[in-house]
């Protein structure tokens, strides 16, 4: 399992969800969005989430990846993006423990 929540650019920025294309795992990116952070900050932290098996994504490699408006720092949601991605990453887990219990 990977957790991915970075975002700004640079060579490091989203750098998870921009391999997905070439990787043929999605057709395309949203692309992230100009700074807002009234519309980002519950966007993100709500739509944190696994979105291909194995990648869990929040922050804003999540706008990058939704097409959605950057978020800062501000209010606080990306602490809460983090929180989100971890409890995203158990929830995860618990769904495969019982697929592989029921053999699924």
């Amino acid at each position: 399992m990977i957790v991915s929540t970075t975002g700004h650019d640079g060579p490091f920025g989203a750098f998870g969800v921009k391999r997905l294309v070439s990787m043929q795992q999605c057709q395309k990116l949203g692309g992230m969005r100009g700074l807002d952070m009234n519309t980002a900050e519950d966007a993100i932290v709500k739509g944190t989430r696994e979105i291909i098996p194995g990648l869990v994504v929040g922050g804003m490699e999540l706008s990058e990846y939704d097409g959605a408006n950057r978020m800062g720092p501000t209010f606080g949601a990306m602490a809460l993006s983090g929180v989100k991605a971890a409890e995203e990453t158990l929830k995860v887990f618990d769904e495969r423990k019982q697929q592989n219990l029921s053999g699924i």
